[in-house]
């Protein structure tokens, strides 16, 4: 029996704390099972597949997850949380078939009177889970024909009452690669995609999903109106969303986007940063104690009164829904949202909004101090390659977006500290760094991931290192991550050959966004940068080569649970984008280009530092050119190229932004040399 697990999972505590907890339940599985405990986190390659194994079989999935497999690991039957007996779970739940003693006895009495049956079961899902993932209705068009079918699925299922791309009742996710994708998409020519994508953000950041007080994101959402969450924070959930809402702010100029965004990062800073290593925790518990759910981060009104004086306790109490219809968690308390806007209490206050403004600061600091003397959720000290990769690449971006140096400082210390002490022996990092030392084998999601953090960080910083280590890091998941004959990347080989999952293939799970980026899609985006940035071509046929399978494999998926394949695409169809910043070293005029290009929102950029004295042959071809006949090589210029063409270089700030902006967008003839002056009329071709 395989029980699979995260050290943050609320259910899973209830399990521990009840069902195994449980001396019948105990003796039950020590005598006629080998019991096996997973941690997600620590072995996600193990949680993957039975996740798929588990949806195949009897539809369950999720945490936790109890796994029934023959010795060799194939699946027969799972469940999610099981009571230890008929009757015992939340509210009278659990059966026959549905509670943890009843289930052990029926399986250990076919395993000993039908083994047989069972095993053919077993293999008959391994197998079944084998075709499952290795099939799909191909997308019409190629790749081309991909790109429109996600965009049109975007469209499709946008849901306009409560924002994000499903419908109906229960849970929601986040979906940040798919906001992503409709914030480029929108930037190309179509604002409609722009708008899902804000109007989305606003509805997420005022709902009960984000921590009002303390900042960052709680893990999802158990309603349709984002009102009341799990309350797990996980580091890749704020890593995407800091991500997500610095390009909101970037591309909107709206402040509740950098005010969501300083709050994440605020957040990271505080509960999640390790000031020994630099580096960042994985994630934090829901639970303050045994038998809670979130208590820690809610209220009730009469708290609410007795923190805070009468006028300021009144104006809260409106600020974040407490008092009609209020947001209630599982026990009862009411979690904060904002519910009303400054200037609807003022009205209904009949008070000035600065003073309003004034009264939701003041309470909040004080609701935050005093819930700073509660018991805090536990945190998961691990540091994970994966998750410090993504949390990196946002901190890097939120550090142009928001002008916040700090950001920039800790992403390079998160980095340097993950090239100094993670990397085994054959180059590639092992995936976790724990009680002091490297261990758990790594996996592709680590160094896909941690190639594209080391592009970000040769771009923001113009340091060599960077981009050396990403080449050959790309290299190494180029050779040693890839399945033979597919160009699929994959987990290596484990080393017992008698597992299922030893056995299982390459399929098309790389494409899906579920929980964290397309690990072959972004790979994709990684190489072509590289590209972009060396001008070698073979980067380009790699990802050329990663993106081959896509229309096959992912054009069944749901176009929200593909979105960073969209978003590589995207990149292709609008021409990437290459900012070169041409100066002398220690220019001051090239310095704030250079954080001008890093701020300026356009999808798919690279931007790279080039002394003028030297190493010209960096740059893109058609920039060269253009350098290399300028009468004004001693002043600090900036080449903004898309595709084949290049605008005239650029020597101010403001100038620079306007053309990354606009230059080669919605569909201008890219053949031709931008100026300042309007542009010429073309023939017809």
């Amino acid at each position: 029996m395989i029980d699979i697990g995260a050290v943050w999972c609320h259910w899973c505590h209830v399990m521990d704390e009840t069902t195994y907890a449980d001396p019948e339940v105990a003796a039950a599985l020590n005598s006629e099972f080998v019991p096996v405990k997973v941690d997600t986190d620590e072995g996600p390659d193990l949680d993957e597949y039975y996740q798929n194994a588990a949806a195949q079989v009897t539809g369950a999935g999720g945490w936790p997850l109890t796994c029934f497999t023959t010795p060799d690991g194939a699946l027969f039957f799972a469940a999610g949380y099981l009571p230890p007996r008929p009757g015992s779970g939340p509210d009278g739940s659990g059966g026959e078939t549905s509670s943890m003693l009843p289930l052990l006895a029926r399986i250990s009495q076919l395993y000993a009177t039908d083994r047989a049956s069972l095993e053919h079961a077993a293999e008959a899902s391994a197998e079944k889970l084998k075709t499952a993932l290795s099939q799909g209705a191909p997308a019409q068009g190629g790749l081309d024909g991909l790109r429109a079918q996600i965009l049109a699925g975007l469209a499709t299922s946008y849901n306009r009452e409560s924002g994000g791309f499903m419908s109906g009742p229960g849970a929601r996710f986040y979906d940040f690669p798919a906001l992503e994708l409709a914030l480029a998409h929108g930037f190309y020519g179509h604002p409609e995609y722009t708008a899902m994508a804000l109007d989305t953000m606003k509805k997420i950041a005022a709902g009960g999903v984000l921590d009002q007080l303390g900042g960052g994101f709680h893990r999802y959402s158990t309603d349709p109106d984002w009102r009341v969450p799990h309350f797990e924070k996980l580091g890749y959930d704020n890593a995407m969303a800091l991500h997500a809402y610095s390009d909101a702010y970037e591309i909107s100029g709206d402040e509740e986007f950098a005010r969501v965004a300083k709050s994440i990062a605020g957040y990271v800073n505080r509960e999640l940063f390790d000031p020994k290593t630099h580096a960042f925790y994985s994630h934090q518990d829901a639970d303050s104690f045994k038998g809670d759910d979130g208590s820690y981060y809610t209220w009730t009104v009469d708290e609410v009164k007795r923190a805070l004086p009468p006028d300021q306790a009144r104006v809260a109490i409106l600020f974040y829904g407490m008092e009609d219809a209020p947001a209630l968690a599982p026990d009862g308390r009411i979690v904060l949202r904002h519910a009303m806007t400054p200037d609807q209490i003022a009205a209904k206050l009949k008070i000035p909004m600065a003073q309003v403004r004034e009264k939701i600061a003041e309470a909040s600091a004080t609701m935050l101090a005093v819930r700073d003397r509660r018991i805090m959720p536990q945190v998961d000290h691990a540091v994970m390659t994966d998750r410090n990769a993504l949390m990196s690449s946002a901190y890097l971006t939120a550090s142009a977006a928001l002008r916040d140096p700090s950001l920039q400082r800790e992403a390079f210390d998160d980095l340097n500290f993950i090239l100094a002490h993670l990397r085994a022996l054959d180059g590639s990092f092992f995936h976790v760094w724990s009680d002091g030392h490297a261990q758990v084998a790594g996996l592709v999601a680590d160094q896909v991931y941690l190639v594209d953090a080391l592009v970000d960080a040769y771009q923001f910083s113009a340091d060599q290192k960077y981009l050396a280590e990403a080449q050959t890091l790309a290299t190494i998941i180029l050779k040693n991550f890839r399945a033979n004959g597919s160009g699929l990347l994959v987990n290596r080989d484990t080393e017992d050959a008698s597992t299922v999952i030893a056995g299982s293939q390459a399929s098309g799970q790389v494409f899906f966004d579920l929980p964290t980026p397309s690990v072959q899609a972004t790979m994709a985006i990684a190489t072509a940068k590289l590209a972009l940035i060396t001008g070698d071509d073979t980067y380009a046929q790699a990802a050329n080569e990663l993106m081959a399978s896509a229309p096959a494999m992912a054009g069944s998926m749901l176009s929200s649970t593909v979105a960073t394949v969209g978003l590589e695409l995207e990149y292709r169809a609008n021409g990437e984008a290459t900012i070169a910043i041409a100066s002398s070293a220690n220019d001051a005029r090239a310095a704030d280009l250079w954080k001008t290009a890093l701020a300026s929102y356009r999808p798919g950029k690279v931007v790279i530092r080039i002394g003028s004295d030297r190493n010209a042959s960096a740059m893109p071809a058609a920039a060269r050119a253009m350098f290399a006949s300028s009468t004004a090589k001693g002043v600090p210029l900036a080449f903004v190229c898309a595709g084949t063409a290049c605008a005239t270089p650029i020597a101010k700030p403001a100038k620079l932004a306007e053309v990354i902006r606009t230059f080669g967008v919605k569909g201008g003839d890219r053949t031709v040399i931008a100026t300042d002056k309007p542009a010429v009329a073309q023939p017809p071709m």
